[in-house]
């Protein structure tokens, strides 16, 4: 790459409207400007090593598969983990809160489950750091699936689910063989937990246009597309927080999103705990905003997390609308409008200060984010762009 090269992408990426973006950098050039800054997306979505003490077999994950998408986990008998985690929704809800038993409401939206093996901290506040923890916690979840392990283990052990009275012995027989294949007749909730684990892994998406574009393949995209990939590595600084190959840090950031309006003081127990740490560097905490990453017992005393939340990943984006952690943001064009004000600097966090590069004022995007009118159309071609191959499990009977 020439010097002028290295000058004029950088000029082009941050003066250039993407309609004449995608006309005057070439591809190659963007190319090596991208794998300079991601030198990671050389191998993209890499094999990931699964722990030592859960590796995969194809019995394992087809049992996990059929715990997956079983509604008598549960204890009212009608919600799986696929109620909450639609492979049609990209593995999460159409909900902006996903119901549990008996319509029960938690105070989060279901997080896409696609390429959650890579991820080194789990929920959107990164309490857990493994699948294996992840799925032990929704099955006794009182807005979830709201059962008791005792009842689940005599379910899987002899088809009676004692919640609803109610006897599956097809299921008994399967689970019965399952289990001794895999793990000698094991029934607890760890061997459970492995399982579901497992077959969680398999959901990947991979071979996106933006793939085979990175790998050389310059029609992949539409010249919209190759415009809003200019901005996103370029001077709308997404990449910082949402690098591929993954589109996500895996980090935890304040983007000052807005309540929902479901909010009460009783979905936040621990605000009032969290207020008292908090007002003694002169943070504010109300009691009915939701504090993120701040609630993760080890991080309650260090007011530094306030009103953060885990980087989701793009890939597939399309499919798992709405948005955010509290799915405020109802299609993709909300996001970008949000983040548009963001750059403008007319959004302020309800709680904590904003992730650094909004604070600053690092992006620009957006008419009236120091970018240009056609920022968000082109913006969300991208997204188009990261769309790859789904795992497409039909739901067990």
């Amino acid at each position: 790459m020439t010097f002028g090269m290295l000058f004029y992408l950088p000029v082009c990426l941050t003066l250039c409207p993407p309609s004449v973006l995608a006309e005057t950098i070439r591809d190659h050039v963007l190319r090596q400007h991208i794998l300079a800054l991601h030198p990671r997306s050389r191998s993209p979505m890499a094999a990931f090593a699964a722990p030592w003490h859960n590796p995969p077999t194809p019995e394992k994950i087809a049992l996990g598969q059929l715990l997956f998408f079983d509604p008598n986990l549960s204890r009212c008998g009608t919600v799986a983990c696929a109620s909450c985690h639609q492979p049609q929704h990209g593995y999460a809800s159409p909900e902006p809160i996903p119901s549990g038993c008996e319509g029960q409401k938690g105070r989060r939206r279901a997080p896409s489950l696609y390429n959650a093996a890579y991820r080194r901290h789990l929920f959107w506040d990164g309490r857990v750091q493994s699948l294996e923890q992840q799925a032990l916690m929704p099955v006794v979840s009182p807005t979830e699936m709201g059962n008791t392990w005792t009842a689940v283990l005599t379910y899987l052990r002899t088809g009676r689910h004692e919640p609803t009275g109610t006897v599956h012995p097809e299921r008994w027989a399967q689970y019965g063989e399952q289990f001794a294949n895999v793990f000698s007749g094991t029934i607890t909730p760890v061997t459970v937990s492995q399982a579901l684990a497992a077959y969680e892994r398999t959901l990947i998406s991979r071979d996106a246009p933006f793939d085979r574009w990175l790998a050389g393949d310059d029609s992949a995209l539409t010249p919209r597309q190759k415009g809003g990939m200019a901005l996103f590595f370029g001077r709308a600084n997404c990449s910082v927080c949402h690098p591929p190959p993954w589109f996500t840090d895996d980090a935890f950031h304040n983007i000052a999103v807005p309540q929902a309006g479901f909010e009460k003081p009783e979905h936040f127990p621990y605000n009032a705990r969290i207020r008292t740490a908090a007002a003694a560097r002169g943070w504010t905490v109300p009691l009915d905003v939701d504090l993120g990453r701040q609630e993760v017992p080890a991080l309650q005393s260090s007011s530094h997390a306030l009103g953060a939340f885990k980087t989701p990943g793009l890939r597939n984006v399309t499919l798992y609308r709405p948005y955010m952690h509290n799915g405020a943001l109802p299609t993709l064009e909300d996001v970008m409008q949000h983040y548009e004000l963001l750059a403008a600097g007319e959004r302020r966090p309800l709680v904590g200060e904003l992730a650094f590069y909004v604070r600053y004022r690092k992006a620009f995007f957006g008419a009236q984010g120091g970018g240009q009118a056609g920022d968000i159309p082109a913006m969300l071609a991208f997204m188009q762009a990261l769309q790859g191959s789904t795992q497409d499990d039909a739901a067990q009977d």
